[in-house]
């Protein structure tokens, strides 16, 4: 992720503590590169990536593959989000990640990885439909305002409002038409490790879920359900309601495709299947000069 202070090598982080028997997987190594996603990081892998990465770290079809990261729960639920639009069938995020795991008393490995992995066969799947969004679908639901598919950006508040910078060199902040706020942080908790005395992350419970999506999703006006006086910015019952007919009802974006996996990871906690935008505000925002609208923060004089 952009501006890490200080810069990181997760790898290193991976050799030096973690879950016994855990497979590295780097979501920018398994990722599609270069000029045809306009060079943007960790695009969603093409089936052939995706499958042999996954043969070459001995999993199969039939493996249940748990994700977990280092924060608790940052990019955990997008390397669960590409196994699953996959087709891959079980598989779980680990809440509370390596953090939680060490607060339990689990065990860990460190150095350099001894055992050997067997590799297994991983016949190359399809993406199933209905799962990734691209551009030309975002642009086609933004042309079809409140009657369209719902998009939550994961964002923060004052780069969804176009007030705060983004913290890509570049890129204009502000949102995609007609799309609604709900900053990731409001729907994890964070705690203090008792082994390390650093703040990590959980998803909150169903409840708490419920109640955050209800009450903290904002629209280009700053206004959420509690300010509308009861009516609605987001018509959850009416999200689950078209989740249970089968059609997928909201797509999550963010700055580019990681944190917009914790909002599909929350609906999918509450029964709602949902998208992402693979390119998420990147993409969109990286067109600005050929003419993709990009809409900021709406004052009630300014919408009246």
């Amino acid at each position: 992720m952009p501006n890490a202070n200080p810069p990181r090598d997760p790898y290193k982080e991976y050799l030096a503590c973690r879950i016994p028997g855990a497979r590295w997987w780097d979501v920018e190594e398994v990722s599609t590169k270069g000029e045809e996603v306009r060079n943007l990081p960790h695009m969603m892998p093409s089936p052939g990536t995706f499958a042999k990465a996954a043969a070459q770290r001995g999993i199969s079809p039939s493996s249940h593959v748990v994700c977990y990261d280092t924060h608790g729960l940052f990019s955990s639920p997008r390397t669960a989000f590409t196994f699953l639009a996959f087709g891959h069938k079980n598989v779980s995020v680990l809440n509370g990640g390596l953090p939680a795991w060490l607060d339990e008393g689990g065990e860990t490995q460190e150095g350099k990885v001894e055992e050997e992995v067997v590799a297994e066969e991983y016949p190359e799947p399809k993406l199933k439909e209905g799962w990734v969004r691209d551009f030309e679908e975002m642009v086609a639901n933004a042309r079809m305002g409140g009657r369209g598919e719902v998009v939550l950006d994961a964002r923060s508040r004052g780069r969804f409002n176009g007030t705060d910078p983004e913290p890509r060199a570049g890129l204009s902040s502000g949102h995609i038409p007609s799309s609604l706020s709900l900053p990731f942080p409001t729907l994890i908790d964070t705690h203090t490790s008792k082994r390390t005395g650093k703040p990590y992350t959980t998803l909150k419970d169903q409840i708490a879920l419920y109640r955050t999506f209800s009450s903290e999703t904002t629209d280009s006006q700053g206004r959420s359900s509690s300010t509308q006086g009861g009516s609605p910015v987001l018509d959850f019952e009416k999200v689950r309601q078209a989740s249970s007919a089968g059609t997928t009802a909201v797509t999550a974006t963010c700055g580019s495709g990681m944190t917009a996996a914790v909002i599909w990871l929350a609906l999918r906690t509450l029964g709602i299947q949902s998208a992402i935008y693979d390119e998420s505000w990147m993409g969109w925002a990286s067109r600005e000069k050929e003419g993709v609208p990009i809409a900021k923060q709406k004052t009630v004089e300014q919408a009246s």
